[in-house]
């Protein structure tokens, strides 16, 4: 007795499927550590914000400031030069942008664009 009404998928949509979860699987193992990577560099621009007297420091010390803390954390694809300081008023901005670039197959790369900025306190 032959079945009048298909059930399931084929082997060509259960392929597709497949394909389709590789692929993203694929895109989060690669694009996942520079995230990862970003999450730590949050940190360290934080503790660096709430450092006592950070707002009296000049850009050479908050650089080398940020630079041991990304020492510790292991941060290696982030120079720490990139910091630029800002002057408002009487307080400072600090901003740190900078760009990875993943590699993803063959001649095929995806830029990750990163922007943080913090305000520090007010100068007495």
């Amino acid at each position: 007795m032959i079945p009048k009404h298909q059930r399931g998928m084929t082997m060509w949509g259960t392929a597709f499927v497949i394909g389709t979860v590789v692929f993203f699987l694929f895109l989060a193992f690669k694009l996942l550590p520079p995230y990862a990577e970003d999450f730590q560099v949050k940190s360290a621009m934080n503790g660096l914000v709430s450092e006592p007297g950070v707002a009296g420091m000049s850009k050479h010390d908050l650089v080398t400031s940020l630079a041991k803390r990304f020492d510790i954390n292991n941060i290696t694809k982030v120079d720490p030069a990139l910091l630029t300081m800002e002057v408002r008023g009487k307080s400072k901005v600090l901003q740190l942008r900078y760009e990875v670039v993943v590699p993803m197959a063959y001649n095929v790369s995806a830029l990750l664009e990163f922007d943080h900025a913090r305000q520090l306190a007010a100068t007495q």
